[in-house]
């Protein structure tokens, strides 16, 4: 099989038994001192740009999809927008995107094929024929600009790009996915008041609220992973009192989901050192007592809880 070919199908590397570190204290300490003495200007911030067409990202190596399961791609991937954003309600918008490949070997007579090394240090091809609409919550890094020329060409393949076009669009389904989990919960949630999916250690637990001030719940079957919040389990009038909460042994803290007038309450307890971002790599501040931390006002979306240890949870409320 084509050498390519065999990567994507089985991109998992071995170790290398023969391969070994030399830890030399002394020749450590000469480096460390000879790199000291470089004057060292510390880096300006730079706002990422908003997302538009012809930009090139980085795809997050894992994320939490919509149906409240952990996503993880083996390869790392880059992407390149072909539109600008649209939206899909007031917080999930979408693009679609191309992949983008280092396997210029296997491009095709009409295949685009970049050999400017400024752009990302190395050749690459623009999959035009592996178009795929993503959400953005899926962009991690911004990486440059390019402008590719989307006509559709009738290409005469061998065996060997035919077929590592196929694994390509089937890698892409990583990419994909995120649309369809969107679409597949859409109908669900609407016997919800939210949601709130929780990761932690690769593990996902999902919890769902009733709608609130409803003499009669609708429940519906749930997955494996999935519950009801334990106030609903009672069959009663359920009010913007009632929480989704997840509270175990595994977890160093307990966390509170609240859904207050549009918006939600996330309590921890207990006080802990700890960091909340936001989806936009926004750090959000909350306020705390001697037994918990509150932060109030927050929009439907993924965060992530940074722990002391540098683990962490993440969380999306839905």
């Amino acid at each position: 099989m084509n050498i390519i070919n065999q990567f994507l199908e089985d991109p998992f590397l071995q170790d290398n038994e023969n391969e070994a570190f030399t830890n030399d204290s002394h020749r450590l300490a000469e480096i460390n001192e000879s790199f000291s003495q470089h004057p060292y200007n510390k880096p300006t911030l730079h706002l990422l740009p908003s997302v538009k067409q012809n930009q090139i990202w980085s795809i997050k190596k894992e994320y939490l999809d919509y149906e409240g399961t952990l996503q993880i791609n083996q390869v790392p991937m880059l992407v390149l927008s072909t539109t600008d954003p649209e939206y899909l309600d007031d917080d999930n918008g979408f693009i679609r995107v191309c992949p983008i490949t280092p396997f210029v070997e296997m491009a095709a007579d009409s295949d685009q094929v970049c050999d400017d090394l400024s752009i990302l240090g190395f050749p690459f091809m623009i999959e035009t024929w592996n178009e795929q609409p993503i959400l953005l919550d899926l962009l991690d890094k911004f990486c440059g600009h390019y402008y590719a020329d989307m006509t559709e060409q009738n290409d005469s393949l061998n065996m060997d790009q035919r077929k590592f076009r196929e694994l390509e669009i089937s890698r892409a389904r990583f990419l994909n996915h995120s649309i369809i989990a969107y679409t597949n919960e859409s109908d669900r949630a609407k016997a919800f008041s939210f949601t709130v999916d929780l990761c932690y250690s690769n593990a996902v637990k999902t919890k769902h609220m009733p709608r609130v001030n409803n003499m009669t719940p609708v429940f519906i079957n749930l997955r494996d992973n999935e519950e009801y919040a334990t106030a609903a389990k009672h069959g009663r009038v359920l009010s913007e009192n009632d929480c989704i909460d997840f509270d175990s042994e595994e977890m160093p803290i307990r966390i509170e989901v609240r859904k207050k007038s549009q918006k939600f309450v996330l309590t921890i307890i207990p006080k802990v050192e700890i960091q909340l971002i936001s989806s936009d790599k926004k750090t959000i501040n909350g306020t705390s007592n001697d037994e918990r931390i509150v932060f109030d006002g927050l929009k439907s979306g993924l965060y992530k809880i940074i722990l002391s240890d540098n683990k962490t949870i993440s969380i999306r409320i839905r």
